[in-house]
Formats: structure tokens, sequence, C-alpha cells
């Protein structure tokens, strides 16, 4: 196991007095671990030396030896590798390890605090476990396509991602013809249940909507992607649902909205379940139940073509998806509430959005009262195993 080393000191400190505690803290590390890095640092300057590009560690150690050093120890979450903070007794050492802890911990790192070599190396062992897991989550590659809608006033996301304006996205929705628009979902027209309301020109620009999408998922290599939808409306008077809805049907994570969080849910549900996530709106409760609603779901079942709900343009789509057991789930910054829950029905009312399921939650409204915030993700998986993975992840997990 290749671990990086890093020891904070406050610029006021004289770092003779630390060499050699720190010299015995490599040596015992180094009878069992492969040790890169060992440095002093005091300034955020002094972390971007060669020695200390961790690009290839399997975890990070950072040993402040002094309080003071939280800002230049910070800058190695730009690792995104597991933390483990050693503290010590002196010098406010494990007061600026818990302050960095919490700081890895927002940015959904895992990171733990120890405080004798027996604790760090039951860590690092327990990380080495954990290897596959974390490094399929840490090493994600989202994409925000435009802007996070701004009635998403509780969206709060520290996880790095990659923006790709809506400018760039018009450059590649213009190089499709009208033609390779049309061919891009033809076949999806041809399974359709019914096409109620939906033109061949909207049909049209839904399909370059989606390629113009696959081109930007290649160039830019993400593994997933959100797009601020409601800003093509007013630009090219179409929407992204069906666009969507075909990417999360073919296994690529697509949110709408610009939501991040969601985005990353999406995700986790998909590379650790393999499963598809509907992204709905919560549009009414009762005592044991929920619905759920919005114009784009994965194209996993029958489905009609439908317009957008709200502007009544473009392409929505109305799927019936399957009447199982699943799970909810909500995430913000590093929480999430995760419900057991089952899909009851399929509702239809012409003022919400196309896709309407009827789902069973026990004392649902003390779900509605714990929640996070309104969007949330509808997946067929097992609501127990999705939680103790989000946990392993390093979530603040309730489940109901």
């Amino acid at each position: 196991m290749k671990i990086g080393v890093v020891f904070g000191i406050s610029e006021l400190a004289n770092p003779k007095y630390f060499e050699k505690k720190a010299s015995k803290f490599l040596t015992d590390l180094a009878g069992e671990f492969e040790i890169k890095g060992g440095l002093f640092v005091s300034s955020k300057e002094e972390t971007r030396q060669e020695e200390l590009d961790f690009h290839d560690v399997d975890a990070i150690v950072l040993y402040p030896l002094t309080g003071g050093t939280e800002n230049p120890l910070k800058e190695f979450a730009y690792f995104r590798k597991p933390v483990i903070l050693f503290g010590d007794s002196y010098n406010n050492s494990i007061a600026a390890a818990i302050e960095l802890r919490e700081y890895f911990r927002e940015k959904l790192i895992p990171s733990t605090l120890v405080k004798t070599y027996e604790e760090l190396k039951a860590a690092l062992l327990g990380y080495e476990d954990m290897k596959e897991i974390l490094e399929k989550f840490l090493k994600l590659r989202l994409g925000l396509i435009g802007r996070v809608s701004p009635w998403l006033i509780n969206e709060d996301f520290e996880l790095p991602y990659i923006h790709i304006s809506l400018k760039k996205f018009y450059e590649y929705y213009n190089r499709i013809t009208d033609a390779e628009g049309y061919r891009a979902v033809e076949k999806i027209i041809g399974k359709a249940k019914n096409i109620v309301e939906p033109k061949r020109d909207d049909l049209i620009k839904a399909g370059r909507i989606y390629l113009a999408i696959r081109q930007i998922i290649e160039d830019y290599k993400l593994d997933g992607f959100t797009i601020g939808c409601f800003d093509l409306i007013g630009k090219i008077k179409a929407t992204p649902c069906l666009a969507l809805a075909m990417f999360n049907a073919e296994g690529i994570p697509a949110a709408c909205e610009g939501e991040l969080n969601s985005l990353l849910g999406m995700t986790i549900i998909r590379r650790f379940f393999d499963k598809p996530a509907f992204m709905g709106n919560i549009a009414d409760y009762g005592e044991d139940y929920i619905i759920l609603a919005h114009c784009t779901a994965p194209l996993i079942a029958n489905y009609n073509l439908r317009s957008h709900f709200e502007s009544g343009m473009g392409v929505g789509v109305e799927v019936f998806l399957p009447k199982e057991k699943a799970s909810l789930l909500k995430i913000k910054g590093r929480k999430a509430v995760v419900a057991g829950v089952e899909v009851k029905e399929r509702e239809r009312n012409e003022q919400r959005c196309r896709t309407q399921l009827k789902l069973k939650v026990e004392e649902a409204k003390d779900f509605i009262d714990g929640t996070l915030g309104n969007h949330h993700l509808l997946a067929y998986v097992d609501s127990e195993e999705l939680a103790d993975l989000l946990s392993e992840l390093g979530f603040e997990v309730m489940l109901y």
C-alpha cells in the first residue's frame, strides 16, 4: 500500500524542534508501507512540490504537528484520496486535525482522526479493504452543462465537477442536421405507445439535443451529467427531457435542472447497483404515500411521448415504471435520507409533470418533515443496502 505523508507546521514554529518526531513517525510507517512525501509544509505554495504529487498513492496521512496548519493541509483535498489525520496531544495538533477532518468530510472525502500508530495502521488497512469501492466513488467525473436552476435554493455541492457552458452546448447542437436528429430518436418514436403533443420538429430537436450531449460526454469523458434545461426553452424552444430519459436507460446518469446532488445520487446508484434512477418532484403526500412526478424518467418500460409540462414545448416522457419495491433517496452535501417504498400505481393528472407515481411510504409525513429538499431519486434497489453503501462512502444517512 502506497501512502502519501505530509507534516504541517506553523510558520511561527521552528522546524528543527519537530524533526526527530517526524523522523520516527516516518521510520515506523516505512516498516510496513511504501511512503511518498514526508515533507514539512507551512504554506499553500509548499504543497505544490513535485514530491507531494499524490495522484498515485492509495491514501494520504496528514500530521499537523502544530495548530495553524489547516489552510496548507486542506490543499490535499485536490487529490481526492482517503485521508487520515494523525494528531498528538501537543501544540494544538489534535485541534487542527479535527478542523481538517470536517473539511475533508464536507467534500465527501473519507477521513478519520487517529492519535496512535496502532489506530493509524488499522485505518490504513481499512481503507485498503475498501479500495475498490472508494476508487469507484472518488474518481467520478461529473459534468454540469449550463447552470444550476435558480430555484434550487438548497443546492450545495462540494465535489469537483466539469462545467460546460451552454454556449459550448449550442456549438455542438448546431453541427447536427435535422436528418441526424430524427434518426437518433426514430427507434424511440417507433416504440412509443402514443405520441400526444410533440410534432416532427419537436422530435428532431430532441434528437439533436441527444446527439450534442452524447458528443460532450465523449469529449469531456464524463461519467454522468446534469443540464440547466429550462434555459434551452427560450433559446431553441425545446427541452432535453427525452435525451435524459434515453441516457438514463442506456446507463449514463443524466439529471435535469442543473442539480448536481441528484446527479451524484444517480451516479452512485448506477455505478454500484447498475440501475437507473428516476429524479422526481414531490407532488403530493398523505399518511402513507408520496406522489412523485417529473417530465423525464428512464425509458425502461412502456411510455408515451408528451410535451414538457410547464412550457408545453419539447418532448417529455410519460413512463409506466414497474409496480415494485424500491428506494427513495435524497442527497444534500454529505447528508442523505433513504426510505424503503413500494410503487403502487401510476397517477394521471394533467396538472402535474408527465411521469407520475404513487409510492407507499410508511409514516410518509415524518419522511417529508425530515427530508432535505425537493428532488428525490426513485431506484429499484434495496433501501438497507443503499443506506449501508452511502454510509461506507462517508454520508450521514437517515434511513426511514
